[in-house]
């Protein structure tokens, strides 16, 4: 994921998810609002419920992975993902299906 399609600033996170459109599978829960941007921006949020810090830089690997394979920053909207705490690592496929599903979901919604 390059700079440009990351969100940091901690304000950005709370107002998206704050004020945001959610929605919820089972090893994750996606906040979006529509951007002026002309490109996806994404955050990913992993708790300390996921495990100890190197557990939780696993999984935000993973997840990016996941993001780049799709490969698709062409939908206006600022997204964070929150991964649940039950997220098993070792379910990469199945996780990947789920993710795309939600992504979909959201692409459906925005278009």
């Amino acid at each position: 994921m390059k700079k440009i399609n990351t969100i940091k600033p901690h304000r950005e996170f709370d107002l998206i998810i704050n004020h945001g459109v959610k929605l919820r599978s089972n090893h994750f829960a996606c906040f979006y609002m529509p951007s002026d941007t002309g490109y996806t921006r994404i955050g990913l949020a992993v708790g300390k419920a996921n495990g100890g810090a190197v557990s939780r830089v696993r999984i935000k690997r993973q997840v990016r992975s996941m993001i780049a394979k799709r490969n698709d920053y062409t939908l206006s909207v600022n997204l964070i993902i929150v991964i649940r705490p039950n997220y098993q690592k070792a379910e990469f496929q199945e996780n990947e299906l789920e993710l795309n599903a939600l992504l979909d979901q959201i692409k459906e919604n925005e278009h």
